[in-house]
């Protein structure tokens, strides 16, 4: 008898492997309907992966657990984007964004190709909605943010799937400026704390910029309707609206949808050759100052982000490694114990707690004459933004600097720096 992880091996080889819609042992793709809360009316779908039948695999948990073992998770999201593509182009789908896929992070970060070009009937793709994960950001998020601006180069839009999973996706939620946010299911299923009340926080202060559609997953009762009403939710999904199917309605039913209100990401765009006090400046002007100052405004701002607790980013340039102190080696220390995401540019080899983002400043670099801290938590944010003005009188400590907390300032400024950092080190460069 062939030992059951032999089969399996099998099973998953026939799935990954790219191959004509009509092979057997390909994954499928189902549709579960997204509701107007207001209405009750379908206005979107999300496109569900499901193990071919007769599969040695029950679930598409147990897929991806599998594939994440073999290191081949961008290939199993491959095959499932393909079958998505074939299922969305089967019941059509002319609606801009009428339909949600999921797309594993490890895909993005490995630049999964999810162009449009065109059709089987050679007329162009309709854009759909990607929706990532808040750990996609903290694994890689210069990578990530890259991908988020090619995707949407593309024409498709971006969605924050379980918001409220992780506290750390309240603080990330200005940083991605997402299309449309999905509430965690988990919310709905358990009883109010003081954790939801710190997401209802968070969604109102992103929602008071924008209006975006606000998705309340795993409805199933009229309870738990009137749950995702009071938590913000313009829309629902979940077997009180209806189950996933193969085929939604009849033929055609996504090309006859009217889909949700879209709106684009409003955050603040930067050049990549540009820096925080370039940006900061640029908008609001600068002022002298000496050292003494900086250090008192950043042991400030680090005091907000600690108040953010883990819904919290923290971004900090030092110039050179012998600017950090055994005072700001333990100041850090704690900020990387009680903040979602701690990024750290240095020039020079220094090491810092276990878990800091550690990001090298090379000779030469306009950053290395800046000091700069970034906050962003979900009620919050700031960004203090310096220049020496002669780096060769170190020892004397003149800059001139900006301080602001405009949001849209401070993402900017964040999303520069983040696209310089690397992976959690915590370890000597």
């Amino acid at each position: 008898m062939t030992p059951f992880s032999e089969v399996r091996d099998a099973h998953f080889e026939a799935i990954a492997k790219p191959r004509s819609p009509e092979a057997p042992g390909t994954v499928d793709t189902v549709f579960q309907p997204i509701v107007s809360l207001d209405t009750r009316e379908v206005v979107a779908y999300e496109a569900l992966t499901r193990p071919p039948r007769g599969s040695a695999f029950s679930s598409v948990v147990q897929l991806f657990d599998h594939a994440a073992a073999a290191g081949r998770t961008v290939e199993l999201d491959e095959a499932c984007w393909r079958s998505t593509r074939r299922a969305i182009e089967r019941v059509g789908s002319a609606a801009p964004f009428a339909v949600l896929v999921n797309v594993e992070p490890e895909s993005f970060q490995a630049g999964i190709a999810l162009a449009g070009g065109a059709d089987e009937s050679g007329g162009p793709r309709a854009p759909i909605v990607i929706e990532l994960t808040e750990r996609a950001l903290l694994d890689a998020p210069g990578d990530l943010l890259a991908m988020i601006d090619s995707v949407r180069a593309q024409g498709h839009a971006i969605a924050v799937d379980d918001l409220g999973a992780d506290p750390a996706s309240l603080a990330l939620l200005p940083l991605i400026d997402p299309d449309v946010v999905k509430l965690d299911l988990g919310i709905l299923q358990g009883q109010p704390d003081a954790g939801v009340a710190r997401i209802m926080s968070a969604l109102n202060t992103h929602l008071a910029r924008r209006r975006i559609p606000v998705i309340a997953e795993g409805i199933e009762t009229e309870r738990q309707l009137v749950m995702a009403r009071a938590l913000g939710a313009t829309h629902g999904q979940g077997w009180l609206f209806g189950r996933p199917e193969r085929m939604p309605v009849d033929g055609g039913a996504l090309a006859g949808l009217p889909g949700m209100p879209m709106h684009r990401g409003q955050a603040v765009q930067a050049p990549d050759s540009e820096t925080p006090f370039e940006i900061v400046a640029r908008a609001i002007g600068s002022k002298p100052s000496d050292r003494d100052l900086l250090v008192q405004l950043s042991i400030f701002l680090e005091a907000r982000a600690r108040a953010g607790g883990d819904s919290a980013v923290l971004i900090s340039t030092f110039q050179h490694a012998s600017n950090i102190t055994p005072a700001t080696w333990r100041r850090y220390e704690r900020l990387q114990r009680e903040c979602a995401l701690v990024v750290a540019h240095v020039n020079g080899p220094v090491e810092l707690p276990e878990g800091i983002r550690l990001a090298p400043i090379p000779d030469g670099d306009r950053l290395l004459a800046e000091w700069d801290i970034v906050v962003v938590t979900a009620d919050f944010a700031a960004v203090l933004a310096a220049r020496e003005l002669d780096p060769s009188r170190h020892g004397e400590g003149v800059y001139e600097f900006a301080l602001s907390h405009d949001r849209g300032l401070a993402v900017a400024a964040a999303k520069v720096l983040l696209e310089r950092s690397g992976k959690p080190l915590g370890v000597t460069l």
